[in-house]
């Protein structure tokens, strides 16, 4: 069973996640590509936003951790497809079941510009 949680993201003008650390020589943002899950870390939580199709947005970086505004992983998932206008969703695997894990969105340009953190959910991976 998956955990779908909503994030509302209006582009390049969010409300910030106040406080949140993101410590750039301590995250790694690695590329949804890559594959984190092992049998032992199955867990995993479904998010999704609405964005606007207009915007010059050339992709998304999930940040996630265990405590609030402290986020210590991030994936970059990349850019909107075709297949979903106007709603970006992204299902994060490979954590630890049972555990609540907070999670926000930052948008970025074609030159790397990043828009503030979206405001921070919640979720327990299942």
């Amino acid at each position: 069973m998956e955990i779908t949680v909503l994030l509302v993201i209006l582009l390049l003008s969010l409300i910030g996640c106040q406080g949140a650390e993101i410590r750039r020589d301590e995250i790694s943002c690695r590329p949804v590509s890559v594959s984190s899950a092992s049998a032992t870390l199955n867990g995993r939580i479904t998010i999704a936003w609405d964005f606007k199709t207009g915007d010059k947005i050339s992709g998304y970086r999930v940040f996630y951790g265990l405590s609030s505004k402290k986020y210590k992983n991030c994936v970059d998932i990349g850019a909107p497809t075709e297949s979903s206008p106007g709603v970006m969703k992204y299902t994060l695997i490979g954590l630890d079941r049972g555990k609540r894990y907070y999670i926000a969105v930052i948008a970025y340009d074609k030159n790397n510009n990043e828009s503030s953190l979206s405001s921070e959910v919640s979720a327990v991976a299942e």
